[in-house]
């Protein structure tokens, strides 16, 4: 270690360059910042390989386009059941509020979600289909005072869409950085 010379500077450093460093050094470059990302490979990491998975409600267009009303408060009394006490009540709340607004934010990247929904439940929704129950939410031990809605929200591709979610943050993080 010694023996390395490092001789570039940034405001904010990024190690790893997968979907939440990619969000990460976005972010900071949109508030000013000067950024470096560094990654071991060349990105991606596990989010590429991943399921392009986004856990989402409160509301979102998506929802809405298959006809379920969901809310802040009907997401946060399900996650708070499912996650007992894990996640403090504070920054559940804040996930659950700021949920629609944190994927518009991915949209305004490039990243591109849909609304039709599989015929059941499933561990992951077949292709063509984008929005499913990716949790427990039609399980009636978690089930609250408001009716279940789906929120998981997978990226418009075939198979696994982590690869097509994570180009479309990578693309959005070489534009801005």
């Amino acid at each position: 270690a010694a023996a390395v010379e490092w001789g570039d500077e940034a405001e904010v450093v990024v190690v790893g360059w997968g979907a939440a460093g990619a969000c990460a050094a976005i972010e900071a470059r949109c508030r000013g910042a000067s950024v470096l990302v560094i990654d071991r490979f060349q990105g991606g990491g596990a989010s590429a390989l991943s399921g392009g998975v986004v856990y989402a409600g409160g509301g979102t267009r998506y929802q809405q386009q298959a006809g379920f009303a969901d809310t802040p408060e009907a997401m946060f009394d399900y996650l708070r059941r499912e996650v007992r006490g894990v996640v403090s009540d504070p920054t559940l709340r804040r996930f659950c509020d700021d949920s629609v607004a944190n994927l518009a934010w991915l949209e305004a990247q490039g990243a591109r979600f849909g609304g039709t929904m599989p015929a059941q439940k499933t561990s992951y929704p077949p292709d063509g289909c984008y929005l499913y129950y990716s949790g427990n939410e039609v399980v009636p031990a978690y089930a609250g005072a408001e009716p279940p809605a789906p929120r998981g929200h997978r990226a418009l591709a075939k198979g696994q869409a982590g690869e097509t979610l994570y180009a479309a943050l990578r693309a959005a993080t070489l534009e801005t950085v």
